[in-house]
């Protein structure tokens, strides 16, 4: 499948905003989106989420003979997988040149900057060595696929154990988890890969592209910088030059995020195993279930609520977060009501109405919402489901004087005064947050 054409309205609106300092997703410039770690049940398993963008990384590792050149060193082996799964139009057939492209700078920023002692992962000289492989599967591509895929690489070596061996003679044992505690991997530095993308002839830069912006990027640049501010690699690729002084400048606020991204690694490795020393249970599952790992495309979401009741801040509440005691309260007045109004029919019975639908079927996790009809055609409901909801809604009436009943009796036994906006029609904008990680 080819790759989407971008059209010239999107190219253009993509770069005047970005003249004017304006971004799609509403980030500054230099502001990168919010970055998530996760573990696996596994040691060296991690999930990374970088905004929208996914990527898992997973070490895995074999006893090999060493290169004739190397007979001391162990050997680390880095390979990207990019397929169909993170965009339609990769193929999974071959590698795209973007894989290519992306293999080569991990390889620059892991192998060839030594951030990996290779010489603890030598068994025998000359003989077996310890073969690491990091096999990094990006998930989900929506931009600055390469800083995710690092932090993922850096994560699962930072967070990866090695079996503990023992070697008589020429024979070398390989101990499992249950016989010997597992070795850590031993880490000079962490270098971390971070992106900007140029535009405006090469005057402008922006941190964390997301998959639009690269596209209409003019040039891209890639550090590979670790969290004491040494350079360890960097990549220019596009049409356009770049003057030193952004140069400059965009590497020593890659180094200032390098040091919050190692930072905030270091953080997640340490939580991790204080779970598992106290016994918790880890891994994605019960991420999702402690709510960690989300599919949520965004973090916050703005809800338009009709008729909604808008409490005044350090008063009582009268929404479903109220006190045992209220509730007490209200299901007595209820009982109350219901009794003097032996006419009324059970409210649990009819449907809730919401704005212009009525809510039929409700259940403990679901609801069907029906959209109201002015006439009796309705291409959604039979003649007799219509019947029936023409039959519940006449009972609107006699439910809305249950509720001014309750109401009434429920202000008159209140000791305290309150101020509570009642019911409007106007809209209120309620925003809802996901919690962080």
């Amino acid at each position: 499948m080819k790759e989407r054409i971008l059209t010239n309205n999107e190219k253009s609106f993509v770069q005047k905003a970005i003249l004017e300092s304006i971004r799609i997703d509403g980030r500054t410039q230099d502001e990168f989106r919010k970055l998530r770690i996760c573990f696996g049940s596994e040691w060296g398993l991690v999930h990374v989420i970088l905004g929208e963008t996914r990527a898992l990384a997973r070490i895995t590792c074999e006893v090999v003979e060493p290169k004739a050149t190397r007979p001391n060193e162990g050997m680390l082996f880095v390979n990207v997988e990019l397929g169909p799964m993170a965009a339609p139009h990769f193929d999974g057939g071959r590698q795209s040149d973007e894989c290519v492209q992306l293999n080569r700078i991990l390889e620059r920023a892991l192998k060839d900057s030594g951030c990996v002692d290779l010489e603890s992962l030598c068994l025998v000289s000359e003989e077996k060595v310890w073969k690491l492989r990091v096999d990094v599967t990006v998930l989900n591509h929506e931009g600055n696929a390469i800083d995710c895929c690092s932090i993922a690489a850096l994560t699962a070596l930072a967070h990866f154990k090695r079996p503990d061996i023992t070697v008589d003679g020429e024979n070398v044992i390989v101990h499992t988890l249950e016989e010997k505690d597992p070795l850590k991997v031993t880490l000079f530095h962490y270098p971390i890969c971070v992106s900007y993308a140029i535009f405006n002839q090469g005057k402008i830069a922006i941190a964390d592209p997301t998959y639009l912006e690269e596209r209409v990027a003019e040039a891209n640049m890639v550090f590979g910088i670790n969290s004491y501010g040494e350079l360890c690699g960097l990549h220019l690729g596009g049409t356009t030059l770049t003057s030193s002084e952004l140069l400059l400048r965009t590497s020593m606020k890659a180094s200032k995020r390098a040091r919050l991204v190692v930072e905030k690694i270091k953080a997640a490795i340490q939580k991790d195993a204080d779970d598992r020393a106290k016994g918790v249970s880890v891994g994605f599952s019960e991420g999702i279930e402690r709510n960690e790992t989300t599919v949520h495309a965004q973090d916050r979401m703005q809800v338009r609520l009709k008729r909604f009741k808008l409490k005044i801040d350090g008063q009582e509440r009268l929404d479903s977060d109220a006190g045992e005691e209220e509730e007490e309260e209200e299901e007595k007045m209820d009982a109350t009501v219901i009794e003097s109004s032996a006419d009324l029919v059970n409210p649990s019975d009819e449907p809730m109405a919401v704005d212009d639908t009525i809510v039929e079927e409700v259940g403990e996790t679901a609801a069907v919402m029906i959209p109201k009809s002015k006439d009796s055609t309705n291409q959604w409901l039979t003649e007799e489901q219509l019947r029936a909801v023409k039959e519940r809604t006449g009972k609107k009436r006699s439910k809305a004087s249950l509720k001014h009943k309750k109401k009434s009796l429920l202000s008159q036994s209140r000791t305290n005064d309150e101020d509570v906006l009642g019911d409007s029609d106007e809209e209120e904008t309620v925003t809802l947050t996901s919690n962080d990680m």
